[in-house]
């Protein structure tokens, strides 16, 4: 269960990639991939983090686990700023930090078999020097998710999608982390499979107290899952809240425009209609006022040259948003 506890605190965290020159005069350009984002992920909790391809919630995923270096901003684990740390300094906080991707079989080396890749870790890390004990803890991983002996040598193009995640699970597992991040982790998957993964990471949370970020663009996935859910578009957080706030009085006009296009359950039931005209604006370039102006039927000329900040207007409800700042502010 999740408590008060901050266990991981983002503060106003950016991330910029420089592009290659094209144009007429070759001019560099920089992508803005993550841009200001903060939030707090509780020890315990599931934070769903959902948006469109490109948003920045996979980018902002690998700056948490260090696979990228932030441009600016801070990570704080365990009372310390890790987004700098690299090398030595890094190695004890990548064992508290692990993080399962998209693609099941790109994760896996296919020159090791199943045990050899859940064992590895511990290898690097150091965990167990006893090579009888280490062989023992990858087999008794590979139970808890589901998984048995006859799996031990086998290679990753011996298994289906489902056997894949499991593999990579037990992986992280291996180095008992006390947060992972998961990179759309069933999003590949069959639906079947999808609900028997989900069903273990709950499983896993409950008995050993993890937090997860959970990563997905699909909002059922994340309802099922999380217990807060940040939305995110252009790099940047557009609303953050219980989950049940987000499904059940979505605030921010992307919110509302992303949950009116899930079909209903009932198909004599009709969600409330939000829809977006034109097209998502780049993320490459000088980033002026909200990144929804253009296609939100809501904006005002502030909203094209002002930046609304992610401000709580309700209960644990925050939202970035002009239209609920000036309610606040009455």
């Amino acid at each position: 269960m999740a408590n008060d506890n901050v266990i991981l605190g983002i503060k106003n965290l950016n991330k910029e990639f420089r592009l290659r020159g094209d144009g007429l005069f070759g001019k560099p350009q920089t992508l803005h991939a993550l841009s200001g984002v903060s939030l707090d992920v509780y020890e315990g909790e599931t934070l769903g983090i959902i948006g469109e391809s490109g948003c920045g919630k996979s980018t902002l995923g690998r700056c948490i686990v260090g696979l990228h270096e932030p441009t600016s901003g801070e990570i704080i684990y365990n009372g310390q700023d890790i987004s700098k740390l690299k090398g030595a300094a890094r190695k004890p906080v990548h064992k508290d930090l692990q993080m399962i991707f998209q693609d099941s079989y790109s994760s896996l080396d296919p020159r090791f078999t199943a045990a050899a890749s859940i064992e590895e870790p511990m290898v690097i890390h150091g965990i167990e020097p006893d090579a009888a004990k280490r062989q023992q803890k990858v087999l008794d991983l590979m139970k808890e998710v589901g998984l048995d002996i006859q799996h031990l040598q086998r290679y990753p193009h011996e298994f289906s999608g489902g056997q894949r995640q499991r593999i990579n699970v037990a992986r992280a597992l291996s180095l008992d982390p006390k947060i992972i991040v998961c990179d759309e982790p069933v999003s590949a998957l069959d639906v079947s499979i999808q609900a028997q993964v989900l069903n273990l990471f709950r499983r896993l949370q409950r008995e050993r107290g993890l937090t997860y970020i959970f990563i997905s663009h699909d909002l059922s996935v994340v309802k099922h899952i999380s217990d807060r859910v940040a939305i995110m578009y252009l790099g940047r957080v557009m609303e953050i809240s219980p989950a049940h706030g987000i499904y059940e009085n979505p605030l921010h006009p992307y919110t509302k425009a992303l949950l009116s296009a899930i079909p209903p359950e009932n198909p004599f039931e009709r969600h409330p209609e939000m829809k977006l005209e034109g097209e998502i604006p780049s993320p490459v370039g000088k980033q002026v006022g909200c990144p929804l102006a253009g296609r939100c039927p809501n904006a005002t000329e502030r909203c094209h040259h002002e930046r609304p900040a992610l401000m709580e207007v309700e209960d644990n409800h925050r939202v970035a948003c002009f239209l609920y700042h000036d309610k606040v502010a009455e």
